[in-house]
């Protein structure tokens, strides 16, 4: 994967890292830019605090190999101020922005 995706100006993102079967070793095999993590974990920070360990060790493993991270359901400010402290890269959810019937010009 590689070679093709590097010849063809390509990224390539993990989805919903961190629901069903997800897990590190899978990563250990892949060769990918970014990483979203899933909402599952992302909306529960600011309440469950396994969440937020469990966000903390996919930063930790994250920003030691160079990936950028997407976090899912950034729903409220709070969210949002959590993880951007933490280091998140990029954030998606109805706090940032509602999906759109179509996509503008």
């Amino acid at each position: 994967m590689e070679i093709v995706k590097h010849r063809y100006g390509c990224k390539v993102a993990i989805d919903d890292f961190g629901s069903g079967y997800s897990n590190f070793e899978h990563l250990l095999e892949l060769d990918f830019d970014y990483l979203k993590i899933d909402g599952t974990i992302i909306s529960k920070i600011t309440t469950h605090n396994q969440s937020m360990v469990l966000l903390e060790a996919i930063l930790a493993f994250t920003q030691k190999l160079g990936i950028s991270t997407i976090a899912e359901y950034v729903s409220d400010a709070s969210i949002l101020k959590i993880i951007e402290k933490k280091g998140v890269n990029y954030a998606q959810g109805f706090h940032i922005g509602r999906p759109k019937e179509k996509i503008p010009d």
